[in-house]
């Protein structure tokens, strides 16, 4: 009798759960029933969106589909990227796109918007062209605008150095009257196409945006991963651009910044010093390294003030992924490839430096 009653209670018991589990598997198959319609809509309507924004849009040099479709759904402009690619794919175009600067009216669908990015309107005789090369500074830029007759010099470093942007990656910047250029790392080197009379603000926000749209996810979470900031990393990969032209070095490089950080030694690169001494040059001299200047890591222990040039993603990687060495010194020993020397030993590095100052002597 009570196995009888514990016999119909189970059986109840298996019925509910089984009543309850049909239920949610109704409700979930509804949702992605209507969300699978309302995309399959959505993408035969040419993605219309009733509140999707409309706005100045940027395609930059060398971006992929995928890239280009993500960042039109980050402004607002499409819901679904994937429909997106989808659809330029359909219509043999998904690598027909170039670089440039195209106004969208909102709620435009994609057979609007993929009307107006196929325009090349990078070429406008209303905008130019301008190049900011890798490990050009703030005020190399700075003076290349101005050559260019884009905006003057003047504006544009005080723009750089006292507006406000709303950026994360800017926003523990440290905060210090030495650090003369505050952008410098952040004005990412690429080819950009920019409006006559365009205003500072906006020019600058073209370079930040391109260095977000790099600094991706994962970049970030090496960053932390490492310990670092941000800001950090810029300094270091800043340091590598302008340090090292042979790309095979570049993490081997990094693991010497960070061998000699472990170990508590200066520095002593360089490229911090001609910073500091704000001239270009193919030789530091001795009385160079003497500059006080919070730049010179020959001058200051650790890390420079902040960067020392706008560096290409490659170094910010290298410094993230660097090589596993012992090396703490290194000295170039082929002036055509930029190759160098490396070693952990410091005669080796001496007779090394001997022998390449010799060819100047020579």
């Amino acid at each position: 009798m009570a196995n009888n009653k514990r016999s119909k209670a189970k059986k109840k018991k298996s019925n509910k759960f089984l009543r309850i589990f049909a239920i949610l598997l109704i409700i979930v198959v509804g949702i992605g029933s209507f969300f699978l319609y309302s995309s399959f809509n959505l993408y035969k309507n040419g993605g219309v969106s009733n509140n999707s924004n409309g706005g100045y849009f940027e395609i930059f040099e060398g971006q992929s589909l995928k890239t280009i479709s993500n960042n039109l759904k980050n402004f607002g402009i499409i819901k679904s990227p994937i429909f997106f690619r989808l659809k330029c794919q359909n219509l043999g175009i998904d690598t027909n796109f170039k670089p440039g600067e195209f106004e969208i009216p909102p709620n435009s669908d994609f057979n609007k918007i993929i009307e107006i990015l196929q325009k090349n309107q990078g070429n406008s005789k209303n905008e130019v062209k301008f190049l900011i090369k890798e490990g050009d500074t703030q005020e190399d830029i700075a003076q290349n605008l101005e050559k260019e007759e884009i905006i003057s010099y003047n504006e544009f470093m005080q723009a750089c150095n006292t507006l406000d942007f709303s950026y994360d990656f800017l926003n523990d910047l440290p905060k210090s009257k030495d650090r003369t250029s505050k952008l410098e790392g952040y004005l990412y080197p690429d080819t950009y196409f920019i409006k006559k009379g365009e205003s500072a603000e906006s020019i600058i926000n073209k370079f930040l945006k391109r260095f977000d749209e790099l600094y991706t996810k994962d970049l970030k979470q090496a960053t932390i991963e490492k310990g670092l900031s941000i800001d950090e990393v810029v300094t270091i990969a800043s340091i590598i651009e302008k340090e090292i032209k042979y790309a095979p070095e570049r993490k081997i490089a990094a693991s010497v910044i960070f061998n000699r950080l472990k170990s508590k030694m200066p520095l002593q690169m360089d490229a911090t010093v001609l910073y500091a001494k704000k001239q270009h040059s193919d030789r530091v001299l001795e009385q160079d390294t003497k500059i006080e200047s919070p730049y010179n890591t020959y001058y200051v222990k650790g890390l420079p003030i902040g960067p020392i040039s706008n560096p290409r993603i490659e170094c910010i990687e290298a410094v993230l992924y660097p090589e596993n060495t012992d090396y703490l010194y290194y000295v170039v020993k082929n002036d055509e490839t930029g190759e160098h020397f490396y070693t952990a030993d410091y005669n080796e590095f001496l007779k090394a430096k001997k022998q390449y100052i010799k060819k100047f002597d020579n």
